[in-house]
């Protein structure tokens, strides 16, 4: 921005430039203002100490500002902050509601801050939880105080002055003053929502665009029903439950609490389900199906939330592929890759058995009239995006880097599978007996390379001893189907397949014994991928 008459344009006016070096101060000019040896504190400070504050080294900066008024280092600012809401929580019997955003934002606009306890009426206690902290956090830029044990709030908040002290109490009255006209309001928006039931408000729905090219909210409601349904049946939950928490997931959107609040989505349709006397799992459904919020956040507690927050993100996620509004580099202003996440995230530690490609399908035939590229493109697009997901979770699992690469490219979709292998994995992973192993699959991989083996061969075709053994082996293999004791059989598997690649030919020029050794290594390949391709174990 350009201030006054001058053309220099900067966030705000230049009043004053410190800058020294050592006790010397650096001669320059920017904007008419030319360095000097001092600078400003509070204006409150100022008000009885007119004369600017000198500063005489760089080390001495800190402690004449916080004289004149002014805590510079934001994480002194926020631990000070901090320190005093947890003191001022204690002396009521409660805990302050953590919220580490609204921490940061208060450290950054307050220069010398002074945490404040203010109090409203407990009238107002009826309102829900979220309510109470939603509307003190976005009006008053205030904490609730909650018990000890995190169930109810108190009727009392804290908020934070800039300026060592609040002696005659108008800050505090003045927060009260003004909190209390906005719960007034919460107060109001909750009760005249109440009048009108979730389900007679779908109608409206039709004139809430969810996206231009993928129809209103009544659309997408539809899609979430179906989605919802097929995947109760196949996760065994009530699917009639599960229609039921879709058919009104999305209704309080036109409602006036979240029209004001519009981060309660969600949160509020659980609450209106709560006062119409709605089942309990289909009330908590709605209200945490927009979970989780993003990677620090919970994933919903209720299976049928759980199915919930997955139907309604695969929507979104199909949807947005099947137009072509894909994610690029950064650039995500649907929160594309935090749907996705959401997804793996929540079928991953529910334990549920589904398969992340057949689920890419369901999303797909669900928004198919709607879509506008070709299917097999969005298709291999979207099982891109999911795989890229998987790969996170495991990062974020703590995987090794080996266990990661070679469980991955033995299959990425089916989340149960590939957890136990990692799991099992992780367990052999300083088994020095895998990396024999590793290099043994990379040859099987050079040596099958231009091949069409067979599955099957004969046995008794096979003429070395090495080869023999290496076939016994193979039976054993196929034949077990846990994951753990898949892998103590191939560590096993070690020397002998050291041994037959020293001792035996297996492209020889005998056309039915070169066709069973492929065969063989064939087969062998097959029964490593079932938990891993080696070839990528570093």
């Amino acid at each position: 921005m350009r201030w006054g008459v001058s053309e220099f344009t900067f966030v705000r006016p230049i009043r004053n430039l410190l800058c020294l070096f050592g006790s010397e101060v650096v001669p320059f000019t920017v904007d008419g203002v030319t360095t000097g040896a001092s600078t400003w504190g509070h204006r409150l400070f100022h008000r009885q100490h007119p004369e600017p504050v000198a500063v005489a080294t760089p080390d001495a900066y800190e402690a004449a500002l916080e004289a004149a008024g002014v805590v510079v280092s934001f994480e002194a600012r926020r631990t000070r902050i901090a320190e005093q809401l947890d003191a001022l929580a204690a002396e009521v019997g409660g805990r302050v509601v953590a919220d580490a955003e609204l921490l940061d934002t208060l450290a950054l606009i307050v220069e010398f801050p002074k945490a404040l306890r203010g109090a409203f009426p407990p009238e107002f206690m009826e309102l829900p939880k979220e309510v109470l902290v939603t509307s003190l956090k976005e009006h008053q830029k205030s904490f609730c105080i909650e018990k000890p044990d995190g169930t109810d709030l108190l009727p009392f908040f804290l908020s934070v002055a800039n300026r060592a002290d609040d002696p005659a109490g108008f800050v505090q009255a003045g927060n009260e003053w003004v909190l209390k006209a906005r719960l007034y309001d919460a107060r109001f928006f909750f009760a005249e929502d109440r009048r009108t039931r979730l389900a007679d408000r779908l109608e409206k729905l039709a004139h809430l665009t969810f996206h231009r090219e993928l129809g209103s909210y009544v659309e997408k409601t539809e899609r979430i029903v179906g989605l919802a349904g097929a995947l109760a049946k196949a996760l065994g939950q009530d699917p009639a439950l599960a229609a039921e928490a879709a058919k009104v997931c999305k209704a309080d959107l036109v409602t006036l609490m979240v029209g004001e609040f519009p981060e309660l989505q969600g949160v509020m349709g659980g609450e209106y389900l709560k006062h119409e006397g709605a089942p309990a799992s289909v009330a908590q459904a709605v209200k945490e199906h927009y979970l989780p919020l993003g990677a620090d956040s919970a994933i919903p507690a209720s299976p049928l939330g759980g199915l919930l927050a997955v139907a309604d993100k695969l929507d979104t996620l199909a949807g947005c592929f099947a137009i072509g509004q894909i994610p690029t580099g950064s650039k995500d202003p649907l929160a594309l890759r935090r749907a996705g996440m959401g997804i793996v995230r929540i079928a991953w530690e529910q334990g549920w058995a589904l398969d992340l490609a057949a689920l890419a399908d369901l999303g797909l035939a669900a928004v198919k009239a709607r879509a506008t590229k070709l299917e097999a493109e969005t298709r291999e697009a979207l099982l891109a995006f999911f795989r890229d997901r998987v790969a996170y979770q495991l990062e974020l699992a703590g995987y090794a880097g080996s266990v990661r690469r070679a469980a991955l490219a033995a299959g990425w979709s089916a989340l149960v599978d590939l957890k136990a292998r990692c799991e099992a994995l992780s367990a052999f992973a300083e088994d020095p007996r895998f990396a024999s192993l590793a290099q043994s699959a990379k040859r099987i991989g050079n040596i099958l390379k231009d091949e069409t083996p067979g599955e099957a061969f004969d046995v008794a075709v096979l003429q070395q001893a090495e080869e023999t053994a290496l076939a016994e082996r193979l039976a054993r293999l196929e034949a077990t189907a846990d994951r753990g004791a898949l892998l103590a059989e191939l560590a096993q598997l070690a020397e002998p397949l050291e041994a037959f690649f020293n001792a035996v030919m297996v492209k020889c020029e005998e056309p039915q014994l070169r066709a069973a050794r492929l065969s063989l290594l064939h087969r062998l390949r097959q029964a490593f991928l079932q938990v891993a391709d080696f070839s990528l174990w570093q």
